[in-house]
């Protein structure tokens, strides 16, 4: 009696080797796809920040009125001077339904009264964005006291907000608000020394983040050594250790295009790094994303577009 291996293998035997040689070739592409690897998740590509710099003078302008041409310009990175009511400031993040980082820290956390006293005046920066904030912490760049008008005595707390941001793609840049002090030409060495070592600091201290796409923005009470001649630092060493004006790289002809931002100086900036490329820039004079322009403050706010690469996971 045959066993039911060896009946089995005699029906195959009768089976025409023409169909034999079909069945194969029909199965082989399904046992080979069978062994192809899942598909492996891409990484995020380049893509667009759109940025808005503004001294808004101790918050002249109404918080509605800011907020109308944040969304008109479109701003995803907005950095904010002289904003100095806390009220306000955890309204704009509300009513744009933006993350806050107000003076290195969220408008939610507690704070001290005097965590950025300035000898009596108090002058946080703050960071507006629509992207998550992975980490953020204030920067006290100041390494000179020597002016008049402040008490030594007294903490000087004149640097800006740091924060490492993570985009809805995944990729991470970091961007610093900052306002250095004011007063003096470029021929008063005294106050061009000062503003020279706040930027020194700052450029310290995103040395470990030199690998991301960076911005440094705000009010830099300095001109342009790019605009006019003269002592004027602050500029020159950024542009030496690889930032670039944004305003003034999309618009190279300084007289035909000033940009002046608070009376007849260019002192607000946006600078990047080699990991952004430039793509537009424009001062917001009136009538510009629906702005009265000095009505509301006594500077012009810059704003710009940058393509950043792409850059993610941690780094610091």
């Amino acid at each position: 009696m045959k066993s039911r291996f060896t009946r089995t293998l005699l029906s195959i035997r009768q089976i025409p080797i023409a169909l034999l040689l079909t069945c194969v070739s029909v199965l082989l592409p399904i046992a080979v796809c069978a062994e192809e690897p899942a598909e492996s998740h891409t990484q995020p590509s380049s893509e667009t920040v759109n940025v808005l710099s503004y001294n808004i003078h101790m918050w002249q302008i109404e918080v509605g009125d800011l907020a109308a041409i944040i969304r008109e310009s479109g701003a995803d990175i907005v950095g904010l001077n002289e904003a100095w009511n806390e009220k306000h400031n955890e309204a704009i993040a509300r009513e744009l339904g933006y993350n806050a980082v107000y003076g290195g820290r969220s408008p939610a956390e507690e704070h001290p009264a005097k965590a950025h006293t300035i000898n009596g005046f108090y002058m946080p920066q703050v960071l507006l964005t629509k992207h998550k904030v992975i980490h953020s912490e204030v920067f006290n760049a100041l390494a000179a006291k020597e002016h008049e008008r402040f008490d030594p005595e007294l903490p000087i707390n004149r640097g800006g907000t740091i924060a490492l941001l993570e985009t809805a793609k995944g990729n991470r840049l970091v961007v610093f608000v900052l306002h250095l002090h004011p007063w003096g030409d470029g021929d008063d060495e005294r106050m061009t020394s000062m503003r020279l070592k706040e930027i020194e600091g700052i450029q310290k201290k995103l040395e470990p983040y030199r690998g991301l796409p960076t911005l440094i923005i705000g009010d830099f009470n300095t001109r342009s050594h790019l605009d006019v001649q003269g002592g004027w630092k602050v500029t020159k060493f950024l542009e030496s250790h690889g930032y670039n004006d944004l305003y003034r790289t999309t618009h190279p002809d300084q007289t035909s295009d000033p940009g002046l931002t608070c009376g007849d100086g260019r002192i607000d900036y946006v600078f990047y790094n080699g990991h952004c490329s430039p793509v537009s820039s424009q001062v917001v004079n009136q009538g510009v994303f629906g702005s009265l322009g000095y009505e509301q403050s006594d500077h012009l706010a810059v704003s710009g577009v940058l393509e950043i690469e792409s850059v993610t996971g941690p780094t610091e």
